[in-house]
């Protein structure tokens, strides 16, 4: 039996990628019944003595009035840009050979220069040859970042180490003593959602995109490992329904997926940006995120649970109601959010603290007063991704007020700052909600390590936030980011552990914001006390701080003019000789230089009767010169007035 491959085919629609799955033995492959419509896509492999044939059906080709008709391959000389789309093979392993011009995955090859190697590998004719010329790099498996040596670049993996990643022993991780020996209370019950068919959403190729199945992957077996999974209540990962994803989507949107996945053309426009790409299973797994989201909302709204937490991927917070985005396909934070209140939780808050702002989110709840959305992001003044999340960003019509934004100009943002940033905002903002549910979009791309992120919060800082958030109402974790894969996996531990009841760990490093951080935070008091009277006293003190400190500034630049002025009285009066050769060095001219000589031995008073005489002179001559224009001025005004009346008389008399 030959190795599976995997058939890749690039849409014309930018950023995404229909793939379908086939076996290397087969004589023959099915051709979709997708013919005849613009802009459809078609595949079919024919293999014959060891060759595998590609080829990809052009853009709005007609039906075949005779199905039964065999597909013939296309020649080795067909011209590529006749085929209408690049083809690729992948093969089980990840591995990625063959030609794709349009989508610049190589040049050069054509669609029947294919053929299976000892390996089992497909390549393409010349391959040995440019696999001898250089080697493909090596990624990091943690981070995805290049590696060198074996090491990773960025994070510091040791590819040896790429097994514990994925580890379910309990002796590959190490645990701080404060959590060897914890137990779930009482009453702790922590609904766990997971499905390892959310694994199947994945690109493919040689260098890993961020969003890879393996970050689920991770999780989980960082739960097994240390014994949390056993202690959570497991439960099923139901897909989403059309109900459910039609409540926050659109229903272009969720046909656009289904077609996309399918290898249909949609009937709607591009829905989809260029960072997110779709295979066939994408619109599964995309529904199993957002049921799964749906279901452990709802089992906590009905106080089955005390709290859930959902391991799901796509992520979610980006999409729109009517746009992919992001990595992201349907809105899992706004799909459960929506079942709560369909089970009885009548307010529910969102706190997103991905560090990318959740802008799918914030706009299907920013009219609505029965769902806060809040979060901490960064911004960059917009130019980091999204763009969006901007302070004053408070929602619209009856849902002013209602979502809260705290977002951070720059990187390297620490515990202090998302601490104080919830200490002294989102908290108490939250109380007087008063929610039913708190569903935390709970992005950890914000840790440190992150290759995205760029921010250094470390998992203790999470538990402490989940901690902080247990007091408000029950919680609904829901995986967001988080491209790290220790990073993501010991953050998770750390908030699960928290759910479970067991004590918060000690919070490393300082707890103070930032410069940047304090500031980001009292602009988010000024602007949300408006609409909540529990950040009045705050906003209040930050605003006579402020005054206090201009207050004080002007008091300083006085202070120093008067020093200054000082200065300058008790400086000793210079000698002609110093006089001359200051002036001398500065170039001065010689008139000037002999005036200088001239009061070089002046005292201060003599020189300020000096001054005073140079400003009288100085404005007599002034007055000179404006007396003189004035003269000049009227007349000119008086000759012309004569030349106007001496024609104005000759025109009389002419006439």
């Amino acid at each position: 039996m030959s190795p599976a491959l995997q058939l890749s085919v690039s849409s014309p629609l930018e950023g995404s990628m229909v793939h379908a799955s086939a076996a290397a033995d087969a004589d023959h492959l099915p051709v979709p019944s997708s013919m005849g419509q613009q802009g459809s896509v078609q595949y079919l492999a024919d293999r014959k003595d060891g060759v595998l044939l590609l080829a990809t059906a052009g853009v709005g080709m007609e039906d075949s009035e005779d199905d039964s008709e065999e597909w013939q391959p296309p020649s080795s000389d067909t011209d590529e840009a006749q085929l209408g789309f690049g083809t690729r093979a992948t093969h089980s392993d990840g591995s990625i050979h063959g030609s794709d011009e349009a989508a610049g995955y190589g040049e050069g090859m054509s669609v029947g220069d294919w053929e299976q190697g000892e390996d089992g590998i497909v390549k393409s004719e010349g391959e040995d040859d440019m696999e001898e010329e250089e080697e493909p790099p090596v990624f990091c498996v943690n981070c995805t970042e290049e590696m060198s040596d074996g090491v990773c670049l960025a994070c510091g993996h040791n590819m040896a180490q790429d097994a514990e990643l994925f580890s379910t022993d309990a002796s590959t991780i190490t645990l701080p003593a404060h959590l060897r020996h914890q137990h779930t209370p009482a009453g702790g019950k922590v609904a766990l959602v997971y499905d390892e068919r959310m694994e199947l959403h994945q690109e493919g190729k040689h260098n890993p995109h961020p969003e890879r199945p393996d970050r689920i992957r991770a999780v989980m077996a960082r739960l097994l490992a240390s014994g949390l999974s056993e202690r959570c209540v497991r439960t099923e990962c139901p897909p989403a329904t059309h109900e459910q994803l039609a409540s926050v989507h659109t229903k272009e949107l969720i046909e656009f997926v289904d077609a996309m996945a399918a290898g249909r053309t949609p009937q709607a426009q591009l829905m989809m940006t260029s960072d997110t790409y779709i295979n066939a299973h994408t619109y599964e797994c995309a529904r199993l995120a957002a049921g799964g989201a749906a279901e452990v909302a709802q089992l906590v709204a009905r106080g089955e649970a005390a709290h859930g937490a959902a391991i799901i991927r796509p992520p979610g917070h980006h999409a729109e109601s009517n746009m992919a985005m992001g990595f992201c396909f349907f809105n899992n934070a706004a799909v459960a959010a929506k079942a709560a209140q369909a089970a009885g939780a009548q307010r529910v808050l969102i706190l997103d603290w991905d560090i990318h702002h959740g802008n799918g989110t914030q706009h299907i709840f920013e009219d609505d007063d029965s769902v806060m959305y809040m979060s901490i992001h960064r911004y960059d003044r917009g130019a980091f991704y999204p763009g969006t999340g901007a302070v004053d960003e408070v929602g619209v019509g009856r849902g002013q007020g209602y979502s809260v934004n705290i977002p951070w100009d720059g990187p390297d943002m620490c515990n202090g700052d998302y601490i104080s940033a919830l200490h002294h905002v989102l908290l108490p903002i939250a109380y007087e909600f008063n929610p039913d549910l708190v569903i935390v979009s709970a992005g950890f791309d914000a840790a440190e390590g992150d290759p995205i992120g760029g921010c250094r919060v470390t998992p203790e800082c999470f538990a402490h936030m989940t901690a902080a958030l247990k007091a408000v109402a029950p919680i609904v974790l829901l995986l967001e980011g988080g491209y790290n894969l220790l990073s993501t996996a010991t953050s998770t531990e750390a908030c699960l552990r928290v759910l479970l009841g067991e004590q918060c760990p000690h919070l490393p490093g300082h707890r103070h914001p930032s410069p940047l951080g304090l500031r980001a935070i009292q602009q988010a008091l000024l602007v949300q006390a408006r609409w909540w009277r529990s950040l009045q006293p705050a906003a209040s003190a930050v605003i006579a701080a402020h005054q206090a400190q201009l207050r004080a500034q002007r008091e300083a630049d006085a202070a120093a003019a008067a020093e200054r002025q000082r200065q300058a009285m008790l400086r000793p009066a210079e000698t002609p000789a110093v006089a001359a050769a200051r002036t001398q060095q500065r170039g001065v001219p010689p008139i000037l230089a002999a005036a200088a000589r001239a009061g070089g031995g002046r005292s201060p008073e003599e020189r300020k009767a000096a001054r005073r005489q140079a400003e009288r002179r100085a404005h007599q001559v002034l007055a000179a010169i404006r007396k003189k224009a004035l003269r000049v001025f009227w007349r000119r005004h008086r000759r012309v007035a004569e030349q106007r009346r001496a024609r104005a008389a000759q025109a009389r008399a002419a006439s």
